[in-house]
């Protein structure tokens, strides 16, 4: 029984990924890596306080002055011009200002004068400011020379090395701990409000859940019996059909575990295997990601992986993971809205795309608003560490000010470089494919006749958008892997701002589903001949897309040596298709899978947990990034220790901790509102569906 070709792929390029982690180390010749500074350092910030209760603590960004001279220089300019590699002339360090008032106490005029430098500069470079903390100014005219000559001293004193220091972030002992307002007061209302209807919804479904039928009763008293029943029955009715009773934790579990029963879902359900993989892939990779981006001890293992060579195979497609769920949310569109349109005597009106809009905006916002509110409260209220500021006082700032783009779903567009929830982009991007994917379908099926021209038009945009992207902005065609933005938490990195956060260099993938979509549709009502034989055309189509995603994976480490400072033609064309190929090898495995693979049918794919799992996936995508911060919060020192042993361990923990997370918001928040919209959206129907239900229950009993 031979797997769909997308799982192959998937297969390969995880094997390489794990092959790459244990090929073994890049070992120097020299080995000179533990000459350099650490990259982050912070004095501890509590015994600062307690010692100097009037003193504040800042962090600072150090440039190393160039020093040819010094054996610890030319180790940093030798790791640093690799790619995988942090820029180890940029120094983080927190400091106690007291601390270095006294040791400046002690130092001559004239050592003063030697270890002030003017500013070095380096890139990439970034200050990471937080909007709240209005009195970062007067910080940096107030200590800056004096935390300049700080770090100078040190670094003269152990490396024989100097630098310019930049401050970035200062807190006293009154300030250090975030105050509750009314952000925080709201959070803990709304989740009481929550709790409260769950548990009581819960507890009256399960105190009106009909009991097992009487024995069947004597001719005498079967009026008396029959009256009641029906009173019982009429009481039941009313309290079940209560809005508020779909908060019920029976109602919301029930969805989560019930086995696919139409044709349409059955023939799908191998899908939540796909969708179920690549969330494991994902939450991995952010895995490793938060340790290069945090304070941590030991980068070298990250550095030396991620610059092997089969790991920058693996990085230049693993990316693309997220562009599995593009595909998946075309085909679905897709054959829903065609199994829809087919059942009806008249053709789709445009009515229906505000109703589809509406019902996609309402089954998301719930689940994004929790979110946001957390973040805009209680996020950072466990942040301890002197670094913690970079993941939790920033997020919680750009939530408050950038939050109305996420619930416009423009936030993947607008203001990058202060994202509120940067996971959210997908979200952003999946509706924008959405408002265009429902209208072509809507065309579609009123106008058959514009079939081939809209699919025409639309394979043309999905090459040409990311030709002129990736030319415009001068961007490498493939994905590379580079430890020196990752630095900065893709607050700026110009990959991420003008390409992958993006929805029109990606239309791809989406349309790619959408037309898989569609030809599923025509599969189950005619035959096509290059899909149901075994043809030279279906073998063609099959297996060139995941052939050219490893080829064109296979040659990106040449992408590395070349000089993006003048657009290329030929690289912006060699990006397009390579995207390209990837949704076209998601579309055609998942086509493949639906239609001809025989294993569609296992018992795997309708087993509740895999139903469960997959479901959640939603939730889990939202809750991550918070997940994935408490691996590396509360660092001090020179940062949070990491070793293999660590990070498949704090895979498990994520992955764990993130499902566990999202089932919560699934059976609270996700399912029971959107059974709410649904019936208010759908008032009218959903009256007198339970009226004919009721009918039909009291003329059952």
């Amino acid at each position: 029984m031979a797997l769909p070709p997308i799982a192959l792929t998937r297969v390969i390029l995880v094997l390489s990924f794990l092959l790459a982690n244990i090929s073994g180390r890049i070992v120097n010749a020299t080995d000179d890596y533990e000459l350099m500074p650490a990259l982050f350092h912070y004095e501890n910030v509590t015994e600062c306080f307690e010692k100097y209760p009037t003193s504040a603590y800042c962090v600072v960004k150090t440039v190393l002055k160039p020093e040819e001279s010094s054996d610890v220089w030319r180790a940093i300019a030798q790791y640093s011009k690799n790619p995988s590699y942090h820029e180890h002339s940029l120094l983080d360090r927190g400091l106690c200002v007291d601390r270095c008032v006294r040791l400046l106490d002690g130092l001559s005029s004239s050592a003063k004068a030697a270890l002030e430098t003017e500013p070095i500069t380096v890139k990439p470079y970034h200050l990471l400011s937080i909007p709240s903390e209005t009195g970062l100014p007067e910080y940096r005219t107030q200590y800056g020379r004096i935390l300049n000559i700080c770090v100078n001293h040190r670094l003269k004193q152990r490396y024989n090395l100097s630098g310019h220091s930049e401050l970035e972030r200062c807190v006293t002992a009154a300030t250090q701990h975030p105050s509750i307002d009314a952000y925080h007061v709201l959070f803990l209302s709304l989740i009481a409000t929550l709790c409260g209807l769950v548990g009581y919804a819960s507890y009256l479904e399960w105190r009106h859940t009909p009991p097992p039928p009487p024995p069947s009763p004597s001719l005498d008293n079967n009026n008396e019996t029959s009256a009641t029943t029906k009173a019982n029955h009429a009481r039941r009715s009313t309290t079940t059909n209560a809005l508020w009773m779909e908060f019920a934790l029976q109602r919301s579990w029930s969805q989560l575990v019930t086995p696919p029963r139409t044709k349409l879902q059955r023939d799908f359900a191998f899908v939540e295997i796909f969708r179920m993989l690549s969330v494991f892939i994902i939450l991995a990779i952010h895995v490793s990601m938060a340790y290069v981006a945090a304070p941590t001890a030991n980068m070298r293992p990250l550095e030396e992986f991620y610059g092997l060579p089969l790991s920058l195979i693996a990085v230049s497609v693993f990316p693309f993971q997220v562009h599995t769920f593009f595909t998946i949310s075309g085909v679905m569109l897709a054959v829903h809205f065609l199994e829809f349109a087919s059942s009806r005597a008249t053709r789709v009106g445009w009515s229906f795309l505000w109703k589809g809009v509406v019902m996609r905006y309402v089954r998301i916002f719930p689940v994004l608003f929790v979110v946001w509110l957390y973040q805009v409260s209680w996020l950072d209220w466990f942040a301890r560490g002197p670094g913690d500021y970079r993941y939790f006082a920033l997020e919680r700032d750009n939530c408050r000010a950038n939050g109305w783009l996420n619930f416009l779903f423009l936030n993947n567009y607008f203001k990058a470089s202060s994202m509120c929830m940067q996971q959210s982009w997908h979200l952003a991007a999946d509706f924008q494919f959405f408002l265009a994917g429902l209208p072509l379908l809507i065309l579609i099926n009123r106008h058959p006749r514009l079939l081939w021209p809209l699919v025409t038009t639309a394979s043309i945009f999905s090459i040409t958008a990311p030709i002129v992207n990736l030319y415009h902005h001068k961007l490498p065609g493939v994905i590379l892997a580079n430890f020196k933005q990752l630095r900065f938490i893709f607050y700026v990195h110009p990959v991420l701002t003008n390409d992958y956060m993006l929805s029109h260099p990606h239309t791809c993938s989406y349309f790619s589903g959408l037309f898989a979509g569609l030809a599923y549709h025509r599969y189950r009502t005619t035959s096509i001949p290059w899909l149901s034989g075994d043809t030279t055309s279906s073998r063609l189509l099959k297996w060139l897309p995941p052939a050219m995603v490893l080829l064109q994976a296979a040659a990106s480490p040449l992408f590395y040596a070349l000089d993006y400072s003048e657009p290329m033609l030929w690289n912006a064309v060699y990006g397009a298709v390579h995207r390209c190929c990837w949704g076209a090898m998601c579309a055609v495995g998942i086509l493949y899978g639906a239609t001809m693979w025989q294993g569609r049918h296992s018992w795997i794919h309708f087993h509740p947990a895999l139903q469960l799992l997959s479901r959640l996936s939603f939730g889990v995508f939202m809750v991550q990034f918070n997940v994935l911060k408490s691996l590396t919060q509360n660092a001090s020192g020179n940062g949070t220790g990491f070793s293999w042993k660590i990070f498949f361990e704090a895979v498990l923990y994520t992955w764990i901790v993130c499902y566990g997370v999202a089932l919560v918001l699934a059976l609270a928040v996700e399912l029971p509102a959107a059974a709410i919209f649904k019936r208010l959206l759908g008032a009218r129907k959903s009256s007198q569906t339970d009226k004919t239900e009721q009918q039909c229950a009291i003329k059952k009993e």
